[in-house]
Parts: C-alpha cells; sequence; structure tokens
C-alpha cells in the first residue's frame, strides 16, 4: 500500500496583484498557498510515465493523476532520497539528512533512558520542523495523513511540531479494510485515523501524558 502524508498551509485569499497606496508605495502581496504530499515507499517503477513505453508496464502501472502533475510540472531524476518510510519523513520534516536525524523504522515505544532528547523514534525533539518556520511566518499549518516522525510525547507529534490541526494517524501503516476512523480525545476533538501496530489504543487516544495534563 502507499501511504501519503499532505499539509496545507493558507495564509489567506488568492494572490492578487500590488495595489498602490496614496503614497505610492507597493503593498506586500499575500503569501501564497502551499500544498505538499508526500508517498514514501514508492518505486520508479510505480509511476505510470516511467512504465508507458512497454505493454506489460502501462498494464501494471496506471497513475492517470501522477502523470498530469509530470506534465504540468518537473519531475527530478537525480537526488538522494531514503527507501523506507520514517527516515523519510522525518528528514522531510526537518530538513535534514536521515542519518542526522533517524535512520530507522523503530518501534515507537523504543527509549533510551540516557539520552532524554533524542532517545524517542523519529525526529529529536531539539530539532526544528518545517511547520514551526512556517507558523513563524504567519501561515496557518495543517497536517493530513500518515505522520511517523514521532509519537512519543506531544512534542513529538504534528501538534508539537507547529501544525494548527492534525487528522491522520501517527504510526508506521493503517489498514484501510479494519482500521477506520477513531474516537475523539480531549487533546484531538477532531476524529482523526486509527493506525496497526503497537499502543495503537493509548495513542489513539493521546490524552493522559504529563506533559499534556496540569496534574
Amino acid at each position: 500500500a502507499i501511504c501519503v502524508q499532505a499539509w496545507l498551509c493558507a495564509s489567506g485569499s488568492t494572490p492578487e496583484p500590488p495595489k498602490m497606496r496614496s503614497n505610492h508605495a507597493l503593498t506586500p502581496p499575500p503569501k501564497p498557498h502551499v500544498v505538499f504530499a508526500l508517498a514514501d515507499d514508492f518505486g520508479w517503477a510505480n509511476f505510470g510515465a516511467h512504465r508507458a513505453a512497454g505493454e506489460q508496464g502501462a498494464a501494471e502501472a496506471q497513475t492517470p493523476f501522477l502523470d498530469g502533475l509530470l506534465r504540468e510540472g518537473i519531475e527530478l531524476r537525480r537526488y538522494y532520497t531514503y527507501k523506507i518510510c520514517s527516515p523519510s519523513r522525518s528528514a522531510l520534516q526537518s530538513g535534514r539528512l536521515p542519518v542526522h536525524v533517524n535512520t530507522a523504522n523503530s518501534a515507537v515505544s523504543i527509549f533510551n533512558e540516557s539520552d532524554p532528547v533524542s532517545g524517542y523514534a523519529g525526529v529529536p525533539r531539539n530539532m526544528t520542523c518545517v511547520a514551526n518556520k512556517l507558523a513563524a511566518a504567519g501561515y496557518a499549518t495543517h497536517f493530513v495523513g500518515k505522520w511517523d516522525a514521532g509519537m512519543a510525547t506531544p512534542r513529538h507529534t504534528p501538534l508539537g511540531r507547529g501544525y494548527s490541526s492534525m487528522y491522520g494517524y501517527y504510526q508506521h501503516a493503517n489498514d484501510y479494510w479494519t482500521k477506520g476512523e477513531g474516537e475523539p480525545s480531549l487533546r484531538e476533538p477532531q476524529r482523526g485515523f486509527e493506525a496497526t501496530g503497537e499502543v495503537d489504543v493509548c495513542l489513539n487516544h493521546f490524552t493522559d501524558l504529563s506533559e499534556a495534563n496540569a496534574t
């Protein structure tokens, strides 16, 4: 299965041409909307545009929407990325290579007592992520889909990384046949997706961690 994450950063209306003030100064244009989608574990041959030449390939890989994005955009063919999901997502969120952030799909319950900063799975707590920067620049930031970049404490989750809302699941994967929308919680009143894997009940009802309550 392909796991997709996306976030939408919106700051206002559709951009318009700058307007003249009475003192002839140009008003700054509104910030552009930014939408980013990531499909991890997605092989080169899974892309329909890469298989269109052969009859068998064209039958196996049909991605008309992605093919349309390619026709209207730019395809990057020479770059480095990671082969699995959590390192790819941790690198993208933090702007650092996986070797400096996260190199494995570790269990979400992993914990190194001697390292309270980076001894958890995902992005270390002392690292700044892209949504923190966008929020500081005046954007409203929203996360949708698969996170998989840390969830040991509230500071590891999207809401602790600069996103103002999150609709998705925290772990490596989601079973679309047996896992649907979870129940609302105090911290996340909107309904979210349940993930497969360990400690689902705890993490899908993110309510009683010491950093998140007054007691």
